[in-house]
């Protein structure tokens, strides 16, 4: 082990950017690492279903994730990886569409057939000439996206996938830049991976890694004061480095002698919620690994089972982002009433075993073009006071390897601050 300097660091959020810095800090600081929740992992945490772990959200690893990947090798788990090229397809008034290959496109009677041309032109476009860091950051979707994929491209597809579906904002107040990273990342046509141990085991590999070299993990603890000027959580917990990584409004609430400026700046950001339905089948639901819905309440299908079919049921996420703040405060069944007819609708011999809700009213800060100017700064101006998480990342595309990312980032940074 390194020699440890004294100097206490305190991680707020147990997910994966607090766990990534803590676990590249612990050998040189005194580490803690604070979560409200029983549990670790955050949005990527897992629920036990028959001695197995369910993602409690959907997520999978890009075959260009090179820090996760990173990570899933030191906790041996890249050997167990299983890659594939997934599927995605659209269901919009009761009929499912392939529209990622050319053929398919040609079929796609959502839009009129010269729409599917300059679909297909901008498709080209974006895979081989775009260049998203050459897009200003204060240009909207809306505008670049008429541009270059045409009105009815643009009014029709992608105000359903991203404005409506991702953040529930018109796409003239979404970013150009970020969405442009987002469609480089070639989501629809990459391999997508998830290891057969589950991505639980990497969790556990960080909080076991932390604990032995002397850090310590709190969980279940809700925060009520933080005083940033004496460097104290609740008058019980001193620290000389505070990370922050949960969502903004809840270190607002609970942070105190924050500058004026620093304090508007970032109660300016607002942040997308995700409710979930977790449901076990006794069938697929088709051949598709992620199925984008227009027009309902229910936006979006993802197989997990299509990445990982290890269980007794195939298992499945359906779930809403873009307007989610109506469903936080319905109940389980009203949620699974809701949801649950999409499918069936979709998929009406399917044979739904069980299902679970979960809800995170804070799953994404929405990437408005107005973002740059009110993103948290890694190191901020308070002494000792740093941030990680995709809150500080745009506009990379929001995802797990984003996240560790900036929780190495902060990390390297604060050992650059402190030790010489």
């Amino acid at each position: 082990m390194m020699q440890q300097i004294n100097k206490r660091v305190v991680v707020l959020g147990g997910g994966l950017a607090g766990l990534a810095a803590a676990f590249q800090l612990v050998q040189r600081f005194k580490v803690t690492v604070i979560d409200k929740n029983r549990y670790l992992g955050g949005l990527a945490s897992s629920f036990q279903y028959k001695g197995k772990p369910v993602p409690v959200h959907y997520h999978h690893v890009f075959s260009h994730d090179e820090i996760t990947k990173r990570h899933l090798r030191y906790f041996n788990l890249d050997s167990s990886m299983v890659w594939q090229k997934i599927k995605m397809k659209i269901a919009v008034n009761g009929r499912i569409y392939n529209f990622t290959r050319p053929t398919a496109l040609l079929k796609f009677d959502f839009l009129s057939l010269s729409a599917r041309i300059r679909y297909g032109l901008f498709g080209a476009y974006v895979f081989t000439f775009m260049n998203p860091e050459k897009i200003p950051d204060d240009l909207d979707a809306e505008q670049w996206l008429k541009k270059y994929a045409g009105k009815e491209v643009s009014n029709k597809l992608f105000y359903q996938l991203y404005a409506r579906n991702k953040f529930g904002i018109p796409l003239s107040e979404i970013s150009a830049k970020q969405f442009a990273h987002r469609l480089k990342a070639k989501e629809a046509l990459g391999y997508f991976g998830y290891p057969v141990q589950g991505l639980q085991k990497m969790i556990d590999g960080l909080e076991t890694n932390i604990k032995k070299n002397g850090g310590e993990i709190i969980t279940g603890y809700k925060i009520k004061h933080i005083d940033l000027n004496h460097k104290t959580i609740d008058n019980k917990i001193d620290y000389d480095i505070l990370i922050n990584t949960i969502p903004m409004p809840e270190f607002l609430h609970v942070a105190s002698n924050l500058p004026k400026n620093y304090r508007k700046k970032i109660s300016k950001i607002k942040y997308c919620p995700a409710v979930t339905v977790v449901i076990g089948t006794t069938q697929f639901l088709g051949e598709q690994y992620w199925l984008n819905i227009l027009n309902e309440k229910a936006q979006m299908l993802m197989q997990h089972s299509r990445l990982y079919d290890g269980y007794d049921v195939k298992i499945s996420w359906i779930l809403r982002y873009g307007g989610a703040e109506d469903d936080l405060e319905l109940s389980d069944e009203e949620i699974k009433t809701v949801y649950l007819e999409t499918i069936k609708r979709y998929f009406p011999q399917v044979e739904i075993v069980w299902s679970k809700v979960f809800r995170e009213p804070y799953a994404s800060p929405i990437y408005d073009k107005h973002y740059p100017g009110k993103m948290p700064p890694y190191k901020t101006e308070v002494d000792g006071l740093y941030n990680a998480g995709v809150a500080v990342t745009y506009p990379k595309i929001r995802n797990m390897n984003t996240a560790l990312e900036s929780g190495e980032k902060v990390a390297d940074i604060i050992c650059k601050d402190y030790l010489h």
